[in-house]
């Protein structure tokens, strides 16, 4: 009897959890030690989960031939869907022979800078970029574009530690701020040195400072299979201005392509976009902005969207792309249904507003309200928040998907959905937004 698996590498205990559930015996869990160890959710069975040192990619190589070897298995195709597990998955790829991109690739993805070198050289549209060593640098290109520039690392995800300057003032605090977190920043796998253009680089000691593109923000996930692209969605965010800079507040879905934008163009901007950084065959999520009928593009990473997007693709049209990846890592295509129905729905993210220790937290009114369809808590009492710059994880207690009533107030919707969530931290009650 076959007993082949995926390879899925670095996935959080919560996604471990999911795909255990919906996919039993499909794959094996590479979990780092420090995942497991603070994880609430059941861990899977000694067979189906391999936990390792993931900073240390030799050591896993070694444990996982031991693992498929006692537990008679074969490998199937390997995966990963957090952006700080990415290198590893090339290296364990690579030592095992299954398609996957490169180290030097995930490298070029992940480096913010030579990321857009690349695209920029590729004639593609995304913001002007510079290195910063030092404060001047920063206040230098903010000369040289003449407006507000974003300060963030090298390497990273979401929104931490990105940072808006207008003035020099706000390129000197930055940057300090930059140094100082990024130097005791206890994610070490996040900005773990690396090798990219054959040269080393230090994300605690070096960043990035790239021009600030206004406009409406999107993301989207898609394919990339030799010369095939397929767009699997996109999805209009919107930002809360009330909080850290760069902090999503919700996810609409489904979203079309805003007007002056062909769908046929953009998906050879996808593909360029992807193949100039090596990648051949992948599922990438891409954040972009539009600014005067173009797309530009702020990041891409050669895994599906995570947070909330996930669930709310799987609510909108019961695509599981949890499920699509492990088939595209298995080498199957990845075939759009085009019988699919969407229902329009947006995923808001409930955020702590305070510091502290969570001692009681309560959706029910959240869970009561008739829009909502899901609600996902993370967190839970003891939970301890801390606010940016000091943490940017901790303040997300989870997310609530809900069908909002029209198009005209959807971010008041969604205000006023997330404050239905109420939790007490040090007997101070507290919605999950900031006040506005």
């Amino acid at each position: 009897m076959s007993n082949r698996r995926v390879l899925v590498v670095g996935t959080t205990a919560d996604y471990i959890d999911i795909i255990n559930q919906r996919f039993p015996q499909r794959a094996v869990f590479i979990t780092d030690f420090n995942e497991r160890a603070k994880a609430t959710e059941p861990r899977p069975s000694s067979e189906d989960e391999l936990l390792c040192n993931l900073s240390q990619p030799e050591q896993v190589v070694d444990a996982l031939r031991r693992h498929l070897s006692q537990w008679r298995m074969e490998t199937s195709g390997i995966t990963c869907f957090d952006c700080e597990s990415m290198a590893t998955a090339a290296f364990i790829a690579h030592a095992f022979g299954l398609p996957y991109p490169s180290t030097e690739d995930i490298a070029k993805c992940r480096d913010k800078y030579v990321c857009k070198q690349v695209w920029r050289q590729a004639v593609l549209p995304c913001p002007d970029v510079e290195l910063v060593h030092n404060a001047s640098d920063a206040i230098s290109f903010l000369h040289k574009i003449n407006g507000p520039a974003v300060l963030k690392p090298l390497t990273g995800s979401g929104s931490e530690l990105i940072l808006l300057c207008s003035t020099e003032d706000e390129c000197v605090a930055a940057f300090n701020t930059l140094q100082s977190r990024l130097a005791s920043h206890l994610d070490l796998r996040m900005y773990a040195p690396y090798v990219c253009g054959g040269k080393k680089v230090d994300p605690r000691r070096v960043f990035v400072i790239e021009e600030f593109v206004q406009g409406d923000e999107y993301s989207c996930d898609f394919t990339v299979d030799g010369d095939h692209v397929e767009i699997i969605r996109i999805t209009r965010k919107i930002i809360d201005t009330k909080q850290a800079f760069g902090t999503t507040l919700a996810y609409l879905l489904p979203s079309s392509l805003p007007e002056g934008l062909e769908e046929d163009s953009f998906c050879n901007q996808l593909s360029t976009a992807a193949k100039s950084l090596g990648l051949v065959r992948a599922i990438c999520m891409l954040d972009f902005v539009i600014r005067d009928n173009q797309a530009f593009m702020i990041e891409l990473a050669p895994r599906p969207g995570g947070d909330c997007i996930p669930p709310l693709l799987l609510n909108s049209c019961r695509m599981d792309i949890l499920g699509c990846t492990l088939d595209f890592a298995e080498g199957h295509p990845f075939v759009s249904d085009t019988s699919l129905q969407w229902r329009p729905l947006v995923g808001v993210r409930l955020f702590a507003k305070c510091s502290g220790e969570i001692e009681r937290i309560d959706s029910s009114a959240l869970l009561e309200d008739h829009r909502v369809v899901e609600c996902h808590l993370k967190r839970g009492r003891g939970h301890r928040v801390a606010l940016p710059p000091e943490d940017y994880d901790s303040r997300l207690l989870g997310h609530a998907i809900f069908e909002p009533k029209g198009s005209e107030s959807i971010e008041n919707e969604c205000i006023e959905i997330a404050s239905k969530l109420k939790i007490e931290i040090k007997r101070q009650l507290c919605t999950t937004v900031s006040p506005y």
